[in-house]
């Protein structure tokens, strides 16, 4: 029985290689027939984007392609092709992908720890500096390419586990530059992500990349058209295709930026005329007139694709003289598609490669990818997003080693910590003018030592200076290496000079010192928020000025807090889409050292939800003394623009309030990034009213008001221009330099 299998086993074998035998003969002769095509695909940002049209002509004419060399943009389009995408995928694929998103560091907002999430409460600017080794320290690129890490290895998940680049379906090529020496790398091996991520790295716009133990930058800097390397491979013929940006007139006073990338554009166009001058009469280069697409015109991916198609029918004479027959091209394509099939990648053992400062048991219980299962690549990348959300490193990424391509892989994790850290400061600016004499200004500091200890503790520092001058200091520390449970000793000193109403409805100036702190116990819900219960003491005094008859207090204040929170929106400023709510409760008490006896609660719940540029907003807040008396310094606080415009901030007081608020903004211009951004216009509608305890707190006597606002984002923060309208006639007009909803 056993010969029997075996004999028909053999047989059925030998009428397989019978049937083959003749394609294969006709593919090696073929392959030995025509000239090996090699594909050389240049730099320049969007105008990229040409390249896919080039292809979509050379496939329409059945040109092979054997290899593929390219930089920065090119590294990317003729990695994907290299790997076995179409050009109609190819022209989906960039054109779905949101770009201005991807050039930002920060994964989405919502997935973003709500520890980080809780620094946006202030106007602080986007820019994170550092302290190290006595030095002001900044990251060595605007972009470390975090965001875009995730696209690249996304979009490659078809040559995951491939290392070496000539096992791809097309033997590929990636050029970067040396930092250290300026040579030029050709990069071979590795993963292609990795590949099109160091071609690609813009110095001053993205943060160099490690290739073989080198510090790479964009390849544009040596070789953007890499003719002489797709030559290398093999290539008897090359058809090249340029898109790098001419280099136009030189302004009477360039910008820092301008000097920058025209140092780019000028070292760019050097080499480039080096590369041209390698061409044969075999060779095709083809440079599209790209017309108003430019470097960073990503938006704009899908008119560059025309004009390369145009620029291809332009040479189709040329071109036509690369085209194979029907069955020839059906060859190389059914070894193409040979070549694009993987076995299922085996998890032998999983790895990580850290930094000095973060503790392996920190980032061990956020990895789910586990040995002996097959590699899921989207736990992969879901592994990937919890570990960079710790918010220590600078790139979080992985790589497969294996002993042969079919071989069990290990997973190796790298996380590559910041380099300008563990003492991380920011600056900030808020300004405040109701145009009626009371402007106010605040400087804002920050400052943030991470990873104090094993646990990942850490120490915060808050400064105001200017119409008040604000200390918060907090020390965080995580109980267990998941950072799920936490204890939070805090102090807070604040001088403030602010602006109240007397029974007359009178604006009263008030001088009030405020010092203390706060011993918090809590639990962090990762992405989503955190509770907290804990005791505080401290003391509050203060005083009226030029008033016919002063108001002095000086108490000591101590009791319990009790705060719940919970922030899912995308955006803190100008959200587009999700939620947020936080409640408050402390209970003053004499016997934890209060002088007064009173209780206190609030609550805050906000959404937005967004259809194309409009978008529609939901608020409603309230608060209660439990029918105890507030002091006259704690009472719950209404006006200002969104809470009761028209009137001025704090002209509503009481110790119950209620507040709705709707209304709806549209985006009606986007400047793309620079000191100006979208630009946004809205209306808002409110109903609230304050209470004092003597009062009847029933729907009688609500006001109502509305208003309309112009808001920017800025290189500064978020600015709104508004103007307000209450039921009763007061308007005002408001603007601010700051988050204001």
């Amino acid at each position: 029985m056993t010969n029997r299998r075996a004999f028909s086993n053999a047989a059925m074998l030998a009428v397989v290689l019978s049937l083959a035998l003749p394609a294969l003969v006709q593919v090696a002769h073929a392959e030995e027939s025509r000239p090996r095509i090699g594909l050389c695909l240049a730099g320049g940002g969007a105008r990229g984007g040409a390249h896919v049209g080039v292809l979509k002509v050379m496939e329409e004419l059945r040109i092979p392609v054997d290899y593929i060399a390219g930089t920065s943009i090119g590294s990317i389009m003729g990695g994907l092709y290299a790997s076995g995408y179409s050009p109609q995928e190819m022209d989906s694929l960039i054109t779905q992908i949101e770009w201005a998103a991807v050039f930002k560091d920060t994964p989405p907002r919502t997935q973003i720890e709500y520890r980080r999430k809780a620094e946006d409460r202030l106007p602080y600017f986007g820019i994170e500096f550092g302290w190290k080794d006595g030095k002001l320290r900044t990251p060595s690129g605007l972009i470390a390419g975090q965001k875009l890490n995730f696209v690249l290895r996304e979009i490659n998940l078809r040559s995951a586990g491939i290392n070496d680049f000539d096992d791809l379906p097309i033997p590929y090529r990636a050029i970067a530059a040396d930092l250290k020496d300026g040579s030029m790398v050709v990069i071979d091996h590795g993963s292609v992500a990795d590949a099109m991520r160091a071609s690609m790295a813009i110095p001053g716009a993205f943060t160099p990349h490690e290739y073989d133990g080198r510090t790479v930058v964009d390849g544009g800097m040596v070789r953007n058209l890499p003719y002489d390397v797709v030559k290398s491979m093999g290539a008897d013929v090359v058809i090249a295709v340029d898109v790098g940006t001419p280099v136009g007139a030189l302004s009477d006073d360039p910008s820092f930026l301008g000097v920058v990338s025209r140092t780019l554009d000028l070292a760019t166009k050097a080499n480039v005329a080096v590369s041209r001058t390698q061409f044969t009469d075999q060779d095709l280069l083809m440079i599209p007139d790209l017309g108003p697409v430019t470097t960073a015109s990503f938006d704009l991916l899908g008119e560059a694709a025309l004009r390369g198609e145009a620029v291809a029918r332009a040479n189709i004479d040329r071109l036509r003289q690369f085209s194979v027959s029907e069955a020839e091209y059906a060859a190389w394509r059914a070894h193409q598609r040979a070549k694009r099939e993987r076995p299922v990648i085996e998890v032998s053992k999983v790895s990580l490669e850290l930094g000095e400062r973060v503790d392996a048991r920190r980032v061990t219980p956020r990895i789910l990818t586990r040995a002996g299962e097959p590699l899921d690549l989207a736990v992969l990348q879901q592994d990937i997003a919890r570990v960079y959300r710790l918010g220590e490193f600078q790139s979080v990424d992985y790589r497969l080693e294996r002993a042969t391509p079919d071989a069990p892989a290990n997973v190796i994790f790298t996380a590559r910590e910041k380099g300008w850290g563990p003492n991380y400061l920011r600056l900030g600016l808020a300004l405040e003018d109701h145009f009626d004499g009371n402007a106010s200004y605040n400087l804002l500091f920050y400052h943030r030592r991470a990873t104090i200890n094993s646990l990942g503790a850490e120490w915060r520092n808050q400064f105001a200076i200017g119409n008040r001058f604000i200390l918060n200091t907090e020390f965080y520390q995580p109980l267990t290496y998941s950072g799920r449970f936490f204890i939070a000793p805090s102090f807070a000193f604040e001088l403030d000079k602010y602006r109240t109403f007397d029974s007359n409805g009178e604006g009263v100036s008030v001088d009030r010192d405020r010092l203390g702190g706060t011993l918090d116990l809590g639990l962090a819900l990762s992405i989503w928020g955190e509770m907290r219960v804990g005791i505080y003491r401290g003391r509050v005094d203060g005083s009226t000025e030029d008033v016919a008859v002063p108001y002095e207090f000086d108490d000591m204040e101590g009791g319990v807090r009790a705060v719940i929170a919970i922030d899912h929106l995308d955006n803190l400023d100008f959200p587009r889409n999700g939620w947020t709510a936080v409640a408050n409760a402390r209970l003053s008490r004499p016997d934890l050292g209060s002088d007064l006896n009173y209780d206190q609660a609030s609550f805050m719940a906000r959404t937005a939800a967004s259809t194309g540029r409009v978008t529609l907003l939901a608020r409603v807040e309230g608060g209660t003394s439990f029918n105890s008396k507030l002091p006259a310094y704690d009472r719950f606080q209404l006006g200002g623009f969104t809470r009761i415009s028209g009137l001025s901030p704090g002209e509503m007081q009481g110790d119950e309030y209620a507040l709705a608020g709707f209304g709806t903004y549209v985006r009606i211009a986007n400047m793309g990034p620079g000191l100006i951004n979208n630009i946004y216009a809205g209306v808002m509608a409110e109903a609230g009213q304050t209470w004092l305890l003597d009062e009847d707190n029933v729907l009688e006597g609500q006001r109502f008001a509305g208003g309309a606002f112009l808001g920017v984002e800025t290189l500064f923060g978020p600015a709104y221009f508004g103007y307000g309208l209450t039921d009763g006639g007061d308007d005002s007009l408001y603007f601010y330099l700051g988050r204001m909803f």
